[in-house]
């Protein structure tokens, strides 16, 4: 069994205080969500068009694998679904009539709505941006419910099918405190998230979006019933391996449809591989017997690249080169002006 330095409860703490999304957050996301649902059918029926029969939650804010961006930069998904008949038959007019329900809806907008090739786009100026993709349903011969999207032209998508997958792959492969895992619960969904931080650490670096790390996370992910630092690391490792015998990703619900289908997310892919492999590289030193408390931080620091990681370490030099002071007898330790984050005793994983 290797070993590996043990920072779970540092990992634990950088989760939820800068990874996953605060409730606040989320409250004003949902808050604008509703407000282009009810924006869009006050907009349809002032232009005597029909409403949607139901609007469904798609994406990371659904999948609760949307993680905090500095500069506000999220996106919701939502499907608005419309009976075949309330729509016209052609998939870009069928966009363009949401967009018209959009506009005449009111509001301001920091720039003008968009009826792109997937989604009608609402921009707002703090970052936000909601996609509203547009879905027709109607019956088959049998009685079953078909739903299809608007895209280039209408294919045959079911917008819950990804995010009801998702959630029964947490569910089944995290480790359950029920079972004995002292982790939290529904652990590899913190890893997606976690990942998802280390994509976005670096604006240059243009690595796959949310879905396709979900993808990929469930595919290879390595639980560990007592770490999160260590699952992170040993999936990561997975990913890397499979990444470099191909860079093809399928959709899971229908695995004849490939979500690498641009080049763009192919590269983007290949680009995901090369920093995994770079990113377990600054970790290697966490695997040796002399590794430090500081040492340990500094790793996670460069794949992160963080301030919580990079005050760890700071903290840490702090502390070793606090003089120690006999003073009447009595020995003490100068302490640094700033207070420090706490860490737990230098523990092996296998020790």
């Amino acid at each position: 069994m290797s070993i590996m330095y043990y920072l779970h409860c540092e990992m634990v703490t950088f989760y939820d205080r800068y990874v996953r999304l605060g409730s606040n957050e989320q409250e004003k996301l949902r808050g604008y969500r509703d407000t282009n649902i009810e924006r869009l059918k006050k907009g349809l029926t002032k232009l005597d068009y029909k409403t949607p029969v139901r609007a469904v939650g798609q994406g990371s804010y659904t999948m609760h694998t949307m993680v905090q961006h500095p500069d506000n930069d999220y996106d919701l998904d939502n499907a608005v679904i419309f009976a075949r008949e309330d729509l016209p038959s052609d998939a870009l007019r069928a966009r363009q009539r949401v967009l018209a329900g959009v506009e005449a809806g009111g509001g301001n907008f920091e720039r003008p709505p968009e009826a792109r090739t997937n989604a009608v786009t609402v921009w707002y100026a703090e970052g936000y941006h909601i996609d509203l993709a547009v879905y027709r349903c109607y019956q088959d011969m049998f009685g079953n419910e078909v739903i299809e999207h608007a895209g280039v032209e209408w294919t045959r998508r079911d917008p819950s099918e990804i995010t009801d997958w998702f959630r029964d792959e947490v569910v089944r492969q995290s480790p359950s405190p029920d079972r004995g895992a002292t982790v939290k619960e529904k652990q590899m969904r913190r890893i997606v998230q976690l990942l998802k931080t280390f994509s976005k650490s670096r604006s240059s670096w243009n690595l796959p979006g949310g879905l396709l790390i979900s993808v990929l996370v469930a595919e290879c992910y390595r639980p560990d019933w007592n770490r999160d630092d260590l699952a992170l690391y040993n999936t990561m490792a997975a990913i890397h391996t499979r990444l470099q015998w191909s860079t093809e990703i399928r959709n899971p619900v229908d695995p004849s449809l490939k979500l690498t289908y641009k080049d763009e997310y192919v590269n983007q892919t290949i680009r995901f591989k090369v920093k995994l492999e770079q990113a377990l590289d600054w970790l290697t030193p966490l695997h040796a017997h002399e590794c430090d408390k500081i040492t340990a931080y500094q790793s996670w620091n460069n794949v992160f690249q963080h301030e919580y990681w990079s005050e760890l370490v700071s903290g840490a030099e702090l502390q070793k080169s606090a003089k120690f002071v006999t003073s009447t007898g009595a020995l003490y330790v100068a302490k640094p002006a700033e207070p420090s984050i706490e860490s737990p005793s230098h523990r092996f994983y296998g020790d």
